[in-house]
C-alpha cells in the first residue's frame, strides 16, 4: 500500500522509533497472537511499521490493515527544546550549505534520525523561507566563525 509524502510523514511522527505496539490481529499470519507486543523499530518508505517484537520475530505492521494500539511512544529529545547550536548566521546563504551545516551539527550531537528528517523536509519544501523555518526547527541559529579580515584567514597577524 503506497501513501503520498503528507501521509508517510504522519505516519512517521505518529509511530516514532521506539513506540510500543500492542497486536489485536494481524492479517495472514494466525501465528502472531493477540495481545503480542512489540516495538516500532521505524515507519518504512511504503507506511509499514518495521516491528521488534517481544516473541523474538520482526514482522512488519500495515497500519490500514493489521488491527493494534498504541500502549506508549519514547521521549523526544527535540520536546526537551534541546537543539544543537549551528553556526548558521553569516554562513554562506546557500539553502544547501545552511542545509548541510545543520545536518552535520544534529549528526555530531548523536542525532542522525533528526539530520535524516529534517534534510527529507528540506527537499520539498517549497522556497526558501519555508527551508530555514525546518531548519530552525531542529537547531539554534548561532555565530559562525568567520575570520574578521584576509590577513586572519592566512593565518597572518597583523601588528
Amino acid at each position: 500500500m503506497l501513501y503520498d509524502q503528507k501521509k508517510m510523514e504522519h505516519l512517521k511522527e505518529k509511530y516514532p522509533a521506539g513506540t510500543r505496539i500492542q497486536l489485536i490481529s494481524m492479517s495472514g499470519e494466525a501465528d502472531m497472537p493477540s495481545g503480542l507486543m512489540g516495538t516500532v523499530d521505524f515507519v518504512d518508505d511504503i507506511g509499514q511499521l518495521q516491528m521488534k517484537w517481544d516473541n523474538g520475530r520482526s514482522l512488519a505492521l500495515v497500519p490500514d490493515v493489521d488491527n493494534f494500539a498504541t500502549i506508549s511512544k519514547p521521549e523526544h529529545k527535540q520536546e526537551k527544546k534541546c537543539k544543537p547550536h549551528a553556526p548558521l548566521i553569516g554562513a554562506n546563504g546557500n539553502i544547501f550549505n545552511l542545509m548541510g551545516i545543520a545536518s552535520r551539527t544534529l549528526r555530531e550531537a548523536g542525532l542522525q534520525d533528526q539530520a535524516d528528517q529534517m534534510c527529507n523536509k528540506l527537499i520539498v519544501s517549497g522556497s526558501y523561507e519555508e527551508a530555514l523555518n525546518i531548519i530552525s526547527e531542529y537547531v539554534n541559529f548561532d555565530e559562525a566563525d568567520q575570520p574578521e579580515n584576509e590577513a586572519e584567514q592566512c593565518n597572518m597577524k597583523m601588528e
